[in-house]
């Protein structure tokens, strides 16, 4: 039993969309992504992005200066440039002014929270596999799944299912679908009409699999919890035993898994086979890694659901607790023990087996699914499974590894995050060791990044005051940064681990990385040692002449140092400026001071060029050029 697409014909859209439509499109441009809400005294960062002031602030006390990002782009990013976006005000202010009876939500549209009307679902594909075979997330997507609609700032529920392919897994997750749209349903004709279709997520019988990535229901199902609701989404996986598909996308697919379901069912058949204990114990080592490297428990909640059960009369949970109890003993009988993983987790009380006998020959054969097709017993065991499951999805929220609960927002940057990584390390998971090799690899770069950034910022720090600037050279802070570059390289090159057939990419991805913002730097510092310059030539000049010829030397400097910023003279024309300037006014003395100054840089500069193309002045030779020498 799989999955017979029998979710019809997509309405096509209008052409025009109604003045509801256009007020929905526009707050997608104005709304932040880390509240979710309108822009409240909207600012613009260095990638451009725009976030509410107070959103920003409070997202960034968190995080280490060094490592400040952009919350959307992740993007490296300085706290000091908060620019007030006018136009991005002005144009929330326009939006809220617009005739229109749809209103400003949190989420861009109208409001879905707990509580409102629910709007009709459809399934989404979160994951697909490219021409290579890779997995790609969609972001958006995934966005519309758990930052939208209120979820993003509920606590949330993920009830994923994996396992062997064409085992009735989309079959069971449309059942589960029927009985989340009918919560108020007391008895049991949530499960629909005799004759009904079953629709939902894609399936169909035979031997081909339908499900292709990952698949997930657009709309959440809120289920009281206490004093609050939660938001249930469910996840639908390809097999993941599925011999067309090699173990490392079993491994990735696995990973997403485990990040898209705090509720997780392992769907088997017939019983808790050596193979199905194997395909566990690989999926336990990738959660396990996952877990630690996102801060999350490894497995919050499993169910080992064991379809087409033919081996005793005793069904449902209580025959699963003694299939359990079989299968732990058998795995605590062998020593050393094969699968300790799975023994580990089977052997919680959070883990639960459940068994369901075979549905019936008709149902097999059929493409309706529906309640007529199936044998009683089967029928029974269904509605006791899934009534079970949905009664308890409220306790299992995703939590970290601190106990605290997890927004539909935070989730998300964590799959995102998961994501780039999968993108950048496209050979390191052909297995769980190898991910958990390139999990590490990734800290030792990013921390390399990290490190660097926090170089960066000191010396941008100590080069805002002149003195500090005026005693580094732009060639010695080219040169300190070219060795911190090389440090970091060579720590990278001896803490990343192997194999790690990507390494010498990645290295020199960080060392591209690394240079680009070093020279960024260098072009602003570079312009502000000159400019310090100009401003110690002329109060050297303004202590020796006194105040006038202070006062005419300040008002020369600024038309320079204007000038200079413009990038429109060279020091030596600053230079000779200076001292006709001066000698026109009668500053003899000034112009002397400040083309001293002058000349010391322009010296320097002209004989390092002359240096470098294999010659000097004969009456330089004796100049002090070193870069520790002083300026004046």
């Amino acid at each position: 039993m799989g999955n017979a697409n029998n979710k019809g014909p997509i309405p096509t859209p209008s052409l025009k969309p109604p003045p509801q439509g256009m007020v929905k499109r526009l707050q997608e441009d104005v709304t932040c992504s880390i509240c979710l809400d309108i822009l409240k005294d909207p600012v613009s960062i260095d990638c451009g992005h725009n976030f509410c002031r107070g959103c920003l602030v409070a997202h960034w006390s968190g995080v280490s200066a060094s490592g400040s990002q952009c919350p959307e782009c992740r993007a490296p990013c300085s706290r000091g440039r908060m620019i007030p976006d006018t136009r991005v005000k002005s144009l929330v202010e326009k939006i809220r002014d617009l005739p229109c009876k749809e209103t400003l939500t949190a989420t861009g549209s109208p409001e879905q929270g707990p509580g409102a009307q629910p709007e009709p679902g459809r399934p989404v594909q979160l994951v697909r596999l490219d021409e290579e075979g890779g997995l790609m997330l969609d972001e958006e997507a995934l966005s519309r799944c758990l930052e939208q609609g209120g979820v993003g700032k509920a606590p949330v529920c993920l009830v994923s299912i994996v396992g062997e392919q064409r085992r009735g897994k989309s079959f069971l997750l449309n059942y589960l679908l029927r009985r989340l749209q009918n919560l108020d349903v007391k008895d049991g004709s949530w499960m629909g009409r005799e004759e009904e279709p079953l629709e939902g997520f894609e399936w169909r019988v035979g031997t081909r699999s339908v499900t292709k990535g990952v698949w997930a229901w657009s709309q959440p199902f809120w289920v009281p919890r206490e004093r609050e609701k939660v938001a249930v989404l469910l996840v639908d996986t390809e097999g993941s035993m599925d011999i067309a598909r090699g173990t490392e996308t079993s491994v990735k697919l696995s990973a997403l898994s485990m990040l898209l379901g705090s509720y997780q069912i392992l769907n088997v058949s017939s019983q808790i086979k050596d193979p199905d204990l194997e395909y566990l114990e690989m999926f336990l080592h990738v959660a396990e890694e996952v877990g630690k490297e996102y801060e999350l428990e490894s497995i919050q909640h499993l169910d080992l659901l064991v379809r087409d059960w033919s081996s005793s009369v005793v069904l449902g949970s209580d025959g699963g607790e003694e299939h359990l109890r079989d299968v732990r003993q058998m795995l605590e009988a062998t020593s050393p023990c094969k699968h300790p993983r799975a023994l580990e987790v089977l052997s919680r009380s959070s883990s639960r087996c459940y068994l369901m006998p075979f549905p019936g020959k008709r149902i097999m054969t059929g493409n309706q699914g529906s309640l007529r097709d199936m044998d009683e017993d089967f029928r029974d065991s269904l509605r006791d499974y899934v009534t079970t499951l949905v009664g308890s999805v409220g306790q299992h929220i995703w939590r970290d590894r601190h106990g605290a609960l997890l927004t539909g927002t935070q989730l998300a940057a964590k799959i995102k995050k998961f994501s780039d990584l999968m993108k950048k390390h496209h050979c390191g998971f052909s297995s769980p060791a190898q991910m958990a090799i390139a999990f590490h690899n990734q800290r030792v770069l990013d921390r390399a990044h990290a490190d660097h950034a926090l170089f960066l910022k000191e010396k941008d720090g100590d080069s805002q005051n002149m003195f500090t600037c005026l005693k580094v050279w732009p060639s010695k802070m080219t040169e300190q940064f070219a060795e911190r570059r090389g440090h970091l390289l060579w720590r990278c090159r001896t803490d990343m681990q192997e194999p790690a057939p990507e390494k010498e990419a990645l290295l020199t991805e960080l060392e591209d990385l690394l240079t680009q913002e070093a020279e960024t730097f260098l072009k602003t510092y570079g312009k502000r040692f000159k400019k310090f310059a100009i401003v110690a030539g002329v109060g050297a000049g303004a202590l020796v002449l006194g105040p006038v010829c202070g006062a005419a030397g300040a008002g020369i400097a600024g038309a320079v140092i204007a000038a200079e910023a413009a990038g429109a003279l060279a020091l030596t024309e600053v230079v000779a400026i200076g001292v006709g300037t001066g000698a026109a006014a009668g500053i003899v003395v000034g112009g002397g001071v400040g083309g001293g100054v002058g000349g010391s840089i322009a010296r320097k500069d002209r004989q390092r060029a002359e240096a470098a193309g294999g010659g000097r002045e004969e009456e330089d030779r004796t100049e002090d050029l070193s870069d520790d020498s002083p300026l004046i």
